[in-house]
């Protein structure tokens, strides 16, 4: 059975590692084997955490149909109002997926941030701390446990944003602290409205009292609020524009590190919110004012994708168009969609990453604006070659994973009577699949203005390949994915 020191070991490990990082780096920068150092401390974190998550798994589906835990961590008459921890088959799945992508980025990060670089301990520190916040915010099982965690893996976002301490990156990391900062007084005010409604901050006691809620009317206040707080912190449209200049200033490795993972447990905090608690079905029918956020979102990500000519922001702004994607799945409320959604967290997680990573190598040799990268193929064929394969992904192209998550996504679209909905999402795909392949033309359809080839570090580009293999073999075989999901669909509260 579960108990709490299960699902708190990886997290405990994670900042305990962290904090033992600081040192160990500093102690590296002194031997001659400094990438190999890095690598085995890393990979000796990652081990341990599996572990971690592997004995959790293993003895959360011990049972045929497991049911959702909710473990209080104060053992009260009145359990429903202390801070508590949930496992159930999405969370777990998170905590599998988060902690995965997050090694393969942070060796990535190894080999980018170089150890001998100061202050690249506190870098890597950062990193496994801002893991383990969101491997508390998946496992949280009341509101401000869930608030704690998730604000504290987006406020320590910035210091991943500023690392090089450029103007640029320093403007656009105040740009994101003000915003976040708005959204956490935002998410605060519209959880004491809840607590004043309910008594109760937990999970399960909050659904409960608001589905026997005879008035309504500060509950949907409260929903604005929160709602709006989580919006910018997921890039909603009209709440978008800090993303953009975040992942355009930040070096390459924060951008992965951000694309695929805070931007993913973002999603992963609309779904808890808006569908385990506020279910449209039977607390709060929230879909049709999702469903035009999601369309703004898709129709702006790529509009403004369309017209960049720096390609770090053209993927920023495709971050964007993700995030509407994201949600045309939860605003459908079916089997079908949230299958979509948990899936496309992988996929999309995966694709930007490696977007970023390839990026961050182009960026080194000074190529920034699209009309640089004319002939680059010829000239970096590896590195242009994994964007490319980025580029199809994010397009949909079978048979990579993203062609496997938009069907998902627009399927679960129709089947839930937002045929329109679908439709624009269609379209601004149409439109996204136009600029991708504008720039995969300019890397391998005209030529270089010099044919001297470029070195292509290999350090760099194996995790970048990790990430390119896992996206073609989950878009060949999304069963495997599928699987791992486990019982979550049956234990969220949707529709059939």
């Amino acid at each position: 059975m579960v108990d709490v020191w299960d699902i708190v070991f990886p997290i405990v490990s994670l900042v305990a590692f962290a904090l033992l990082t600081v040192p160990f780096f500093k102690l590296v920068r002194r031997t001659t084997r400094k990438t190999a150092m890095s690598v085995g401390w890393i990979v000796l974190v990652y081990v341990i955490v599996f572990l971690g998550i592997g004995n959790l798994w293993l003895k959360y589906y011990s049972v045929g149909s497991p049911p959702t835990l909710n473990i209080p961590l104060a053992d009260t008459p009145l359990a429903a109002f202390s801070s508590a921890l949930m496992v159930d088959a999405v969370s777990v799945y998170m905590a599998i997926i988060i902690t995965a992508v997050s090694s393969v980025v942070l060796l990535y990060s190894v080999f980018y941030i170089k150890s001998g670089e100061r202050p690249s301990e506190r870098y890597y520190a950062v990193m496994l701390m801002l893991t383990a916040a969101l491997l508390g915010t998946v496992f949280s099982g009341d509101l401000l446990t869930l608030f704690i965690f998730w604000e504290a893996a987006a406020a320590g976002s910035g210091f991943l944003m500023v690392y090089r301490k450029r103007a640029e990156s320093l403007n656009a990391a105040l740009k994101y602290l003000v915003m976040i900062i708005i959204a956490s007084a935002l998410v605060v005010f519209g959880l004491s409205l809840v607590y004043g409604l309910t008594g109760s901050l937990n999970f399960l006691a909050v659904k409960d009292a608001l589905v026997t809620l005879a008035d309504r009317r500060l509950l949907v206040l409260a929903f604005i609020f929160i709602v709006t707080g989580y919006a910018i912190e997921s890039a909603i449209v009209p709440f978008h524009f800090w993303l953009p200049d975040a992942y355009a200033a930040a070096p390459a490795s924060s951008s992965s590190f951000l694309s695929a993972l805070i931007d993913q447990g973002s999603y992963y905090v609309l779904i808890r919110v808006l569908i385990f608690i506020l279910t449209p079905t039977v607390v709060l029918d929230w879909r049709f004012m999702l469903a035009i956020m999601a369309a703004l979102t898709m129709i702006v990500g790529n509009l403004f994708a369309l017209i960049q000519d720096d390609v770090k922001r053209l993927i920023g702004n495709i971050c964007v168009a993700d995030v509407g994607y994201n949600l045309v799945a939860i605003t459908s409320v079916s089997v079908l969609g949230i299958q979509g959604n948990l899936y496309f967290f992988l996929i999309g997680g995966m694709t930007t990453a490696v977007s970023f990573m390839a990026l961050g190598i182009i960026n080194h040799y000074g190529f920034r604006k699209i009309e640089e990268f004319s002939g680059l193929g010829w000239k970096m064929p590896l590195v242009c070659l994994a964007l490319s394969m980025a580029a199809f992904s994010f397009a949909g192209i079978p048979p990579f994973g993203g062609f496997t998550a938009k069907l998902l996504v627009f399927t679960a679209a129709i089947e839930a009577n937002m045929t329109w909905l679908a439709v624009i999402g269609v379209m601004a795909s149409v439109l996204q699949t136009a600029y991708l392949f504008r720039l995969i033309n300019y890397m391998w359809g005209q030529k270089p203005k010099d044919a001297k080839r470029i070195r292509e570090p290999k350090l760099l580009l194996v995790p970048v390949f990790i990430l390119i293999i896992a996206i073609v073999i989950l878009g060949l075989y999304p069963q495997i994915v599928f699987n791992l999901m486990g019982t979550a669909t049956q234990q969220l509260p949707i529709a059939p």
